[in-house]
């Protein structure tokens, strides 16, 4: 498949999932979350059984979840790409990426329960990661980021018990 073909095929499924989230839209859960992420976001209202439903859709798909990940202003958007993104392709770089980009409390939740726990090395990426880092100190002082970092660990104890 030629690059130009799969950024075509990629488009039409952001486009597919964009009416997708038109068409599950709920206002009352919107509203309720406006408090609990920036402004400059777009909330569509989605609950967990429609992010499976339309994951279930596009299966595992690296280049989409990045896409989807991408658009930051869009509280759907970001949820699903962590249901799509296959997180044993996910390295360390791109995972402490997402770390630093994570927006909300409900983003870093979803980030380590549905990537950063399933990541290959996961055991050794939380090491790293807890580790005084001049990247992370500064982050750390952000509540969703640190609060990630935190729900990564206590998904990973969960998996060794």
């Amino acid at each position: 498949m030629t690059e130009q073909i799969k950024k075509e095929e990629i488009k039409k499924k952001l486009q597919e999932i964009r009416h997708s989230f038109y068409a599950y839209r709920n206002g009352i859960v919107s509203e309720s979350l406006k408090k609990l992420y920036p402004a400059d976001a777009m909330i569509f209202g989605l609950t967990v059984p429609q992010f499976n439903e339309i994951a279930a859709r596009y299966g595992k798909y690296l280049e989409l979840g990045r896409e989807l990940w991408k658009e930051k202003n869009i509280r759907e958007s970001r949820l699903l790409a962590l249901y799509i993104l296959p997180p044993e392709l996910i390295d360390e770089g791109e995972a402490k990426s997402m770390i630093r980009d994570v927006r909300s409390i409900e983003e870093a939740e979803m980030l380590a329960f549905k990537v950063l726990r399933n990541l290959k090395d996961a055991n050794l990426i939380l090491e790293k990661l807890s580790e005084p880092e001049k990247e992370f100190e500064e982050l750390n002082q952000r509540d969703p980021v640190r609060y990630c970092l935190e729900m990564f660990a206590r998904n990973l104890q969960q998996i060794r018990k």
